[in-house]
């Protein structure tokens, strides 16, 4: 028999959604910074001291909104990476960055809450927030331990970039047991995948690369390139197999 849970924990896990809810508007339009608890609480017609029964600070506010991004984020991308084949590393890439590509697309506000300026107030990360994040972290660093394990992937010739000052901070990096030049390959393919989807995304992208699917397709299997990849890529042949393996509701490149 399945247990229902009390009905004043039921009411109360509902408001807790509709005052996530009401912040998500404000994050919308305003912004993080602009974000306050008295401004929730009106546009819910409570008053500010009801609501501190719910969340005690604006950051416990914005740190379970960060926490639900990165869940929503890391289940595209472990959906993204389960059913992407698991013998062809660089399509498994490809499609796993593009789902990272489509969440920003669909959920700019969760994309700019976590990835865009930190708010001051949010320092102390709560452990449900780091899972989270971790567990979307993790997809990336999964890609790129398969990929070496495999052997399409060698990034030693990244060693010999590495100061002792760096190396050491690599493996300070809790990167699943990747060496320093596993991280290092995992860090250059991460500020790409980032640093293309925030020009897009913030309207930075050159006008006539605007929204360019085969732009962002190209960047990312260049970045295998960079990390280390021992064959050439027929950037032509892994997209052609990456739209069969994503199906017909892959979207036409623009």
């Amino acid at each position: 028999m399945t247990s229902t849970a009390p009905r004043r924990e039921r009411v109360r896990q509902a408001t807790i959604e509709e005052i996530k809810a009401a912040a998500h508007a404000q994050l919308a339009e305003h912004g993080a910074a602009a974000l306050s608890l008295r401004a929730v609480a009106r546009a819910m017609g409570m008053t500010p001291s009801a609501l501190y029964r719910y969340f005690d600070s604006r950051a416990a506010l914005i740190s379970v909104l960060a926490q639900d991004a990165y869940a929503s984020l890391a289940d595209a991308l472990e959906a993204a990476f389960a059913t992407a084949p698991a013998d062809d590393q660089a399509v498994r890439w490809l499609l796993v960055a593009r789902a990272h590509r489509q969440w920003a697309k669909d959920s700019p506000t969760e994309y700019t809450l976590i990835f865009g300026p930190q708010p001051t107030d949010l320092t102390d990360h709560s452990e449900a927030l780091i899972n989270e994040l971790e567990r979307s972290v993790a997809v990336m660093f999964r890609c790129m331990a398969e990929a070496i394990a495999a052997g399409d992937i060698d990034p030693s010739p990244l060693e010999v970039e590495l100061s002792p000052g760096l190396r050491e901070r690599l493996l300070a990096w809790d990167c699943a047991d990747l060496p320093p030049a596993g991280a290092a390959a995992c860090m250059s393919v991460w500020t790409q995948l980032h640093g293309l989807i925030a020009l897009e995304l913030f309207g930075h992208m050159p006008e006539p690369l605007a929204g360019s699917q085969e732009l962002f397709d190209q960047q990312m299997l260049g970045a295998l390139d960079r990390a280390g990849h021992q064959a050439p890529i027929d950037h032509h042949a892994v997209i052609a197999r990456a739209d069969g393996a994503a199906g017909p509701a892959t979207p036409v490149r623009a």
